[in-house]
């Protein structure tokens, strides 16, 4: 009996792990943590953001998108991550992000991905949308649905990796602020549909190791630019990027074509 018990209390274990977000962000300094259990007013003070109970939840209206940027520090060599559920109905045209190397809400880079298993970096620069990292599709990386994904970015000088549940996704060079940058999320509604988006376990810590760590990009390792993905339908569409103002409000400006 005791045999069969471990067997099966280890095989739990065993699922419990695969269905859970990749450990990520293990610098040996931590530089800010977030565990949402209050509205930390860094935040800023929104109607349409809730914090509390350990997450963060968006509530996007229809068409729109919604950006923070948390404002406690800046930040030159970093690892973020964060988890995310998605609410919304079609991930062909509505995605979460996590925001890096920001300056404002005109100026920053975004790590984006859709439930479908498409993943992009977004530069957003003087309110000009620009592809640093074009809609890729992920096979087997990103979780479908309503299952919480991981979303992670190690920035060493002008260099980031983007990872997705532990696995890097791409690798690209940037411009970051002089000085550091700020670090937010961004969450995009379909254009007939309200959605809501719960970000939680946000983490931010030194990027030990060297930037040559072992991953995989575009082209290996189950990575493509064609269309499927794992929760159907092809890449994202273009759709309205919008930046907060600082107050809460937000404007639309259409995304140039994948």
């Amino acid at each position: 009996m005791t045999k069969h018990y471990l067997a099966a209390a280890a095989a739990a274990s065993l699922l419990v792990l695969a269905a859970a977000p990749a450990v990520a962000c293990t610098g040996t300094t931590v530089l800010f943590e977030d565990d949402f259990s209050f509205a930390d007013p860094a935040w800023g003070n929104y109607e349409w953001a809730r914090i509390a109970d350990g997450k963060m939840t968006i509530q996007v209206d229809p068409g729109l998108g919604y950006s923070l940027l948390n404002q406690t520090s800046l930040y030159v060599d970093f690892d973020v991550c964060i988890d995310v559920v998605q609410h919304n109905t079609d991930p062909s045209t509505a995605w979460a992000s996590l925001i890096f190397w920001g300056l404002d809400y005109q100026n920053y880079y975004a790590l984006e991905v859709a439930g479908n298993g498409y993943v992009k970096v977004t530069r957003l620069q003087n309110n000009r949308v620009l592809s640093p990292v074009d809609w890729t599709l992920t096979e087997g990386v990103v979780n479908p649905g309503e299952e919480v994904n991981r979303l992670r970015v190690r920035a060493i000088g002008n260099i980031a990796q983007v990872f997705v549940n532990g696995q890097q996704v791409a690798q690209f060079r940037g411009q970051p602020p002089e000085g550091g940058g700020l670090i937010g999320i961004y969450s995009l509604a379909p254009a007939d549909a309200a959605a809501s988006y719960d970000f939680s376990n946000l983490r931010i810590t030194t990027p030990d190791g060297p930037i040559e760590e072992p991953g995989f990009g575009p082209g290996e390792g189950g990575v493509d630019n064609g269309g499927g993905g794992s929760g159907g339908g092809g890449a994202p569409e273009p759709g309205p990027v919008e930046e907060g103002d600082g107050s809460g409000e937000v404007t639309g400006k259409g995304a140039p074509k994948n």
